[in-house]
Protein backbone atom coordinates (compact mmCIF):
# COMPACT_ATOMS: atom_id res chain seq x y z
CA UNK A 1 0.00 0.00 0.00
CA UNK A 2 0.91 3.37 -0.47
CA UNK A 3 0.36 6.42 1.14
CA UNK A 4 3.35 8.62 -0.40
CA UNK A 5 4.80 8.81 -3.71
CA UNK A 6 7.79 10.83 -4.31
CA UNK A 7 9.03 11.72 -7.56
CA UNK A 8 12.69 13.24 -8.03
CA UNK A 9 12.98 16.70 -10.04
CA UNK A 10 16.55 16.84 -10.05
CA UNK A 11 17.24 15.54 -13.81
CA UNK A 12 14.93 17.70 -15.15
CA UNK A 13 15.72 20.88 -12.94
CA UNK A 14 19.59 20.15 -14.03
CA UNK A 15 18.35 20.09 -17.76
CA UNK A 16 19.69 16.26 -18.30
CA UNK A 17 16.15 15.58 -19.12
CA UNK A 18 13.66 17.46 -21.23
CA UNK A 19 10.72 15.56 -19.59
CA UNK A 20 9.90 13.10 -17.06
CA UNK A 21 7.89 9.93 -17.24
CA UNK A 22 6.22 7.96 -14.71
CA UNK A 23 4.16 4.97 -15.73
CA UNK A 24 3.31 2.89 -12.57
CA UNK A 25 0.09 0.69 -11.38
CA UNK A 26 0.13 1.66 -7.18
CA UNK A 27 -2.32 0.48 -4.48
CA UNK A 28 -3.36 3.18 -2.32
CA UNK A 29 -3.33 3.01 0.92
CA UNK A 30 -7.27 1.84 2.23
CA UNK A 31 -6.83 4.72 5.14
CA UNK A 32 -7.42 7.14 2.52
CA UNK A 33 -10.31 6.39 1.78
CA UNK A 34 -11.52 4.97 5.16
CA UNK A 35 -14.05 8.03 5.32
CA UNK A 36 -15.68 8.29 1.89
CA UNK A 37 -18.21 6.51 0.21
CA UNK A 38 -15.42 4.33 -1.62
CA UNK A 39 -15.95 0.71 -0.46
CA UNK A 40 -12.48 -0.63 -2.27
CA UNK A 41 -10.34 0.59 -4.77
CA UNK A 42 -8.79 -1.43 -7.44
CA UNK A 43 -5.13 -0.63 -8.71
CA UNK A 44 -4.36 2.51 -9.92
CA UNK A 45 -2.76 2.70 -13.60
CA UNK A 46 -0.86 6.21 -13.04
CA UNK A 47 1.04 7.86 -16.48
CA UNK A 48 2.80 11.26 -15.34
CA UNK A 49 4.97 13.38 -17.83
CA UNK A 50 6.35 16.37 -16.37
CA UNK A 51 7.96 19.46 -18.50
CA UNK A 52 9.96 21.94 -17.91
CA UNK A 53 8.27 25.75 -18.30
CA UNK A 54 10.62 28.30 -16.59
CA UNK A 55 13.20 27.65 -14.39
CA UNK A 56 11.30 27.59 -11.55
CA UNK A 57 7.98 26.29 -12.82
CA UNK A 58 7.09 23.07 -14.57
CA UNK A 59 3.62 21.34 -15.26
CA UNK A 60 2.74 17.72 -15.08
CA UNK A 61 0.31 16.14 -17.37
CA UNK A 62 -1.31 12.95 -15.53
CA UNK A 63 -2.76 10.30 -16.39
CA UNK A 64 -5.31 7.95 -13.78
CA UNK A 65 -6.98 5.15 -14.30
CA UNK A 66 -9.16 2.33 -12.07
CA UNK A 67 -11.62 1.57 -10.43
CA UNK A 68 -13.63 2.21 -7.31
CA UNK A 69 -16.34 -0.23 -5.74
CA UNK A 70 -18.97 2.50 -4.63
CA UNK A 71 -22.08 1.42 -2.61
CA UNK A 72 -25.59 1.56 -4.63
CA UNK A 73 -28.12 4.32 -3.79
CA UNK A 74 -30.88 2.08 -3.73
CA UNK A 75 -29.76 -1.65 -2.71
CA UNK A 76 -26.74 -0.92 -0.94
CA UNK A 77 -25.07 -4.10 -2.89
CA UNK A 78 -21.30 -2.94 -3.93
CA UNK A 79 -21.26 -1.18 -7.55
CA UNK A 80 -17.98 -0.97 -9.83
CA UNK A 81 -17.65 2.47 -11.01
CA UNK A 82 -14.43 3.17 -13.86
CA UNK A 83 -12.37 6.38 -13.65
CA UNK A 84 -10.03 7.78 -16.65
CA UNK A 85 -9.07 11.02 -15.12
CA UNK A 86 -6.56 13.22 -17.45
CA UNK A 87 -5.83 16.53 -15.82
CA UNK A 88 -2.50 19.19 -15.85
CA UNK A 89 -0.87 20.29 -12.54
CA UNK A 90 1.40 23.40 -12.18
CA UNK A 91 4.22 22.87 -9.92
CA UNK A 92 6.92 25.15 -8.57
CA UNK A 93 9.62 26.00 -6.11
CA UNK A 94 8.51 29.45 -6.03
CA UNK A 95 7.67 30.61 -1.89
CA UNK A 96 4.70 31.86 -3.48
CA UNK A 97 1.76 31.34 -1.88
CA UNK A 98 -0.06 30.43 -4.80
CA UNK A 99 -2.62 27.83 -4.09
CA UNK A 100 -2.70 27.15 -7.65
CA UNK A 101 0.49 25.64 -7.66
CA UNK A 102 2.14 22.47 -6.42
CA UNK A 103 5.42 22.88 -4.24
CA UNK A 104 8.47 21.21 -4.96
CA UNK A 105 10.35 20.14 -1.40
CA UNK A 106 13.77 19.43 -1.58
CA UNK A 107 13.67 18.73 -5.56
CA UNK A 108 10.54 15.96 -4.88
CA UNK A 109 6.74 16.45 -5.18
CA UNK A 110 4.54 13.86 -3.84
CA UNK A 111 2.25 13.26 -6.40
CA UNK A 112 -0.10 10.60 -4.00
CA UNK A 113 -1.91 13.71 -2.72
CA UNK A 114 -2.50 14.81 -6.28
CA UNK A 115 -4.03 11.20 -7.20
CA UNK A 116 -5.92 11.29 -4.24
CA UNK A 117 -7.67 14.53 -4.49
CA UNK A 118 -8.37 13.32 -8.62
CA UNK A 119 -9.96 10.58 -7.57
CA UNK A 120 -12.57 11.65 -4.94
CA UNK A 121 -13.53 14.32 -7.39
CA UNK A 122 -14.40 11.37 -9.56
CA UNK A 123 -16.70 9.82 -6.86
CA UNK A 124 -20.54 10.33 -8.19
CA UNK A 125 -23.43 11.90 -5.57
CA UNK A 126 -25.00 8.45 -6.56
CA UNK A 127 -24.99 5.37 -8.18
CA UNK A 128 -27.35 2.49 -8.66
CA UNK A 129 -26.68 -0.98 -9.74
CA UNK A 130 -27.69 -2.49 -12.58
CA UNK A 131 -29.26 -5.02 -10.93
CA UNK A 132 -32.10 -3.48 -9.06
CA UNK A 133 -33.98 -6.81 -8.60
CA UNK A 134 -34.13 -7.20 -4.94
CA UNK A 135 -35.61 -3.68 -5.23
CA UNK A 136 -38.95 -3.09 -3.03
CA UNK A 137 -41.71 -2.27 -4.91
CA UNK A 138 -43.84 -1.36 -1.89
CA UNK A 139 -43.48 -0.29 2.02
CA UNK A 140 -45.52 1.58 4.62
CA UNK A 141 -47.83 3.68 3.02
CA UNK A 142 -46.62 3.32 -0.72
CA UNK A 143 -46.47 0.80 -3.77
CA UNK A 144 -44.99 1.06 -7.18
CA UNK A 145 -47.86 1.57 -10.22
CA UNK A 146 -45.66 1.99 -13.23
CA UNK A 147 -41.63 1.80 -13.29
CA UNK A 148 -41.55 4.96 -15.42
Amino acid sequence: MVSFMLLDLTKLQNRKVDELIYDNLIELDENLYKNTDIRKLSPVLVHAVIKRVTDSSYKMFLKIKGTMTLPCSITLKDVLHPFDIETEVKISNNDENDEEYVKINQNNIDIISIIWQNIVLEIPLKVVSDDISDMPTSGDGWKIIRED
